[in-house]
């Protein structure tokens, strides 16, 4: 899915508030149907659409846990779509040494402005560099509308 590519010349990468936007997408299989778990629920994937040098592609998120899946279907019950908030993070091991690493979190506010959200992550490494392709594309983008 991280690959996915296409010409576009219309498309635009969705922002909101300044942030990304994350939807859910039905995943169907290999027979046209959407793929269902064991206990009849549906299966989602969790993208942000992009483009990046003119060609459309599909970043894959997806929740930090296995668990995750729960309170990500009720945001996007709340919402189709959500805000993606990253945060330059450190940690310290018991050693004093620091790790940084970016966190992600997606967010939606409900209709009585209450703020919901639930942590996630890129799917795979090559997300991660569609994610900062991305990025650098919106940077640009902002270079010329200030210009």
């Amino acid at each position: 899915m991280a690959n996915e590519t296409k010409k576009t010349a219309n498309v635009a990468t969705e922002t909101l508030n300044g942030n990304l936007v994350v939807v859910r997408e039905a995943i169907i299989g290999k027979d046209g149907k959407q793929l269902i778990t064991k206990d009849g629920r549906p299966y989602f994937a969790y993208i942000v659409r992009g483009v990046i040098r003119g060609q459309e592609k599909k970043v894959d998120f997806a929740p930090k846990d296995k668990g995750g899946y729960e309170p990500l279907d009720i945001l996007f019950d709340i919402n189709d779509k959500a805000e993606l908030f990253m945060t330059d993070e450190v940690i310290t091991d018991e050693n004093g040494n620091k790790t940084s690493y970016v966190s992600y979190k997606v967010q939606v506010v409900d209709e009585d402005g209450e703020i919901w959200e639930c942590g996630v992550k890129p799917q795979r490494d090559s997300d991660k560099a569609l994610l900062k392709f991305l990025l650098i594309e919106l940077g640009k983008q902002a270079k010329k509308a200030a210009a």
